[in-house]
């Protein structure tokens, strides 16, 4: 994996829908969760 992109909004291109990473707490824990995964620490350089 080398990105993952997350468009953290309140409103879609339809206007209703809540994506954003805190819309609800299961939402918010499994972002947490996934962003702790080892896969992501990278050395750069």
């Amino acid at each position: 994996i080398k990105a993952i992109v997350h468009f953290d909004t309140k409103k879609d291109d339809q206007g209703d829908r809540d994506i954003s990473i805190d819309s609800t707490k299961t939402s918010l824990a499994s972002f947490k969760k996934l962003a702790a995964n080892p896969i992501f620490n990278v050395k750069l350089g």
